[in-house]
């Protein structure tokens, strides 16, 4: 067998393979005479009818299974003697038709892995941001706090809705007289004021009262999930099934007790420690994305393999997809505009991986036992599981290859983060989350 590798880009690759004559002749031999122990020839049994009469009867299938027999036995050979390393399926491009006279020649076009010749990481200029828990943070979680602690009962008598109220409700949304099934709810719980839902349910429910029905239009704009309801007015009916009345707990020792705390002030201490641990986990975040960018703009020349940005954006659009439906938000048309940008991240994201992966192996940075015992442990604890059921869990589902790699890629950018010059600089905005 010989073998001539041809470079079509820094990713790509094409393999010509030539095998001999005799070796195909050898095989279409061998799959003959299976073959011909078999054929069923009209008035001869299995294995007695002439030789010529089985090739002609079966000469298609003969030729048939010898090239995909030649195919299967000698790429893997082929592609170990190249030293190369496919990251997609190959494509295989065959002979029209196979000669046994002649030499059985056929082409393999392949992905790989680009060679990085790797710009600065080392002392990379980082700016991380320096931020101060805000009493107006403190107060609006002490807020937050009240609100999940609130208790809601029933009116005594039909009460119109007000502010701060809690609704239960059932809508369904309609199309030029067609019912549309992505836009029908049933008991759906929301509070006046929360800004949960569009302002347009707000508006509707404000002053109905229990068990009444109103009808209004909301018109979507062009970014709207349901492609079918993109810049469309939706025609709603909505019925108020309940209106429950919501209480909040008082801003005192009594409300730091229920949460297992002593005192108010030992609950504000404790709230703006938490905010710091975030406001640092934010600002490390931050910082690390910065330095992606950077690693991208320092390796410019990086070409990333088409395959591996065809996963990545899969991976991208399957996590925009199920974070909707935790969200309880109908299955989701993305559209063109959406797909551009995931494709953008995925591309970055596959050279930022592929930076990183050439530092861990310049760098010797490797991921142990050990590293991956203790992150299964952590994994274990946040589950209330034992470690050993992780672990199970993790190699059940071949999980194990992912969570190395993600490890991996951590350990080098704690390494790059050690060997930069970071420059604090104090934040124009607090990014607490506000939300409840």
């Amino acid at each position: 067998m010989k073998i001539n590798m041809e470079s079509l880009s820094a990713t790509q690759r094409k393999l010509h393979v030539t095998i001999p004559a005799d070796v195909v002749k050898q095989e279409r031999d061998s799959i003959f005479k299976e073959i011909y122990h078999v054929a069923k020839v009209k008035g001869f049994r299995p294995g007695k009818a002439p030789v010529k009469v089985v090739e002609n009867m079966y000469k298609s299938e003969i030729l048939s299974e010898t090239m995909q027999k030649l195919l299967s036995k000698t790429l893997e050979d082929a592609l170990r003697e190249a030293e190369v390393n496919p990251l997609n399926r190959p494509e295989i491009t065959p002979p029209d038709n196979l000669e046994l006279d002649k030499d059985f020649e056929y082409t393999v076009v392949f992905e790989v892995l680009p060679e990085i010749e790797l710009g600065q990481y080392k002392e990379l200029k980082l700016k991380k941001e320096k931020q101060v828990v805000k009493e107006e943070d403190v107060e609006l979680s002490i807020q937050h706090l009240r609100e999940h602690k609130a208790e809601t009962t029933p009116y005594e008598k039909k009460e119109a809705v007000k502010d701060g109220d809690v609704v239960i409700v059932d809508f369904e949304g309609s199309l030029d007289g067609e019912p549309l099934e992505d836009l029908k709810r049933k008991d759906v719980q929301f509070v006046i004021g929360e800004n949960k839902m569009i302002p347009e349910f707000e508006e509707a429910v404000l002053g109905m009262k229990k068990e009444e029905e109103k009808e209004f239009d909301v018109t979507y704009d062009e970014t709207f999930p349901i492609e079918h309801a993109r810049g469309k007015a939706i025609h709603y009916i909505l019925k108020l099934k309940d209106v429950l009345k919501r209480t909040m707990p008082e801003v005192d020792d009594e409300l730091a007790k229920s949460i297992g705390l002593e005192s108010l002030d030992e609950l504000k201490t404790k709230i703006k420690e938490d905010l710091g641990h975030q406001l640092e986990k934010q600002a490390q975040v931050t910082m690390r994305r910065q330095l992606m960018d950077l690693l991208i703009v320092e390796n410019p020349s990086i070409e990333a393999p088409q395959s591996l940005v065809e996963q990545e954006a899969e991976r991208l659009v399957q996590s925009v997809q199920q974070n909707a439906e935790q969200q309880g938000i109908p299955p989701m048309d993305i559209s063109e505009q959406q797909l551009n940008e995931i494709r953008d991240h995925a591309l970055r994201n596959v050279k930022a991986s592929l930076v990183l992966g050439e530092i861990s192996r310049k760098e010797e940075i490797r991921v142990s036992d050990e590293d991956i015992n203790e992150n299964l442990s952590s994994i274990a604890q946040q589950y209330n599981m034992g470690t050993d059921q992780i672990r199970e869990l993790y190699e059940q589902n071949n999980l194990l290859e992912g969570l190395e790699a993600t490890l991996a890629e951590r350990k080098v950018i704690d390494f790059i983060v050690e060997n930069a010059e970071i420059d604090e600089v104090v934040a124009e905005e607090n990014p607490v989350d506000k939300n409840p």
